[in-house]
């Protein structure tokens, strides 16, 4: 039986990172990964057995740790504490983006025909949702109710765009993290007082 090499294993990998980079899901070559990565295409298929699964691979478990946090955020308990345990997961958030920036950045640039290609929508609808609630619940304690969530859908979707662009066009994590930060609070810093609202 032919052992498996991690050298050969994380070269491929290497490689593919480049190549969907590059050229997106749709774009990239098995064959052009094979080559660059010194090995066979017949041998690459012996670590992974498809494009799909290369992809999974490396793409999926980064999609599958924010889609943890982000399931997380949904467990908490709208109250005074909310925005600290809001924070908390925030952070973990941002070391999946510090620790794994270029995948995040294929995810959200290049996953057109993959099974992630419609990942913006369901970060989108998660952040207007949580914002949302968030919302509600700080209006409700001043005695206002939201009349309408299209803004904060607005405001959710061009953060998400900003992160897409953010993790595409800069390559250091810690510059990552700040960046996106900052836009969060640009976004977000006392959006409850700009949104309009009426007398419960």
């Amino acid at each position: 039986m032919q052992y498996l090499k991690d050298e050969v294993r994380n070269s491929i990998a290497e490689e593919a990172l480049k190549e969907f980079m590059e050229k997106g899901y749709e774009g990239a070559s098995i064959r052009s990964i094979a080559k660059k990565s010194n090995t066979s295409v017949g041998n690459m298929y012996k670590y992974f057995e498809s494009k799909e699964a290369l992809y999974e691979n490396l793409i999926g478990s980064v999609y599958h740790r924010l889609i943890d946090y982000i399931k997380q955020f949904d467990k908490v308990e709208l109250n005074e504490n909310a925005q600290l345990i809001f924070y908390e997961l925030m952070e973990e958030i941002m070391e999946v983006v510090n620790e794994s920036s270029t995948e995040i950045s294929i995810l959200l640039n290049q996953s057109k025909g993959s099974r992630y290609e419609n990942c913006k929508s369901i970060f989108v609808d998660f952040i207007t949702r949580i914002v949302t609630q968030t919302m509600k619940y700080q209006l409700f304690n001043k005695g206002r109710k939201l009349k309408d969530d299209f803004a904060i859908y607005l405001v959710s979707h061009s953060l998400v765009e900003s992160i897409a662009i953010i993790v595409r066009e800069r390559k250091d994590g810690a510059e990552v993290r700040k960046l996106i930060l900052n836009i969060v609070d640009i976004f977000y810093t006392d959006i409850v007082d700009k949104l309009e609202s009426e007398d419960i």
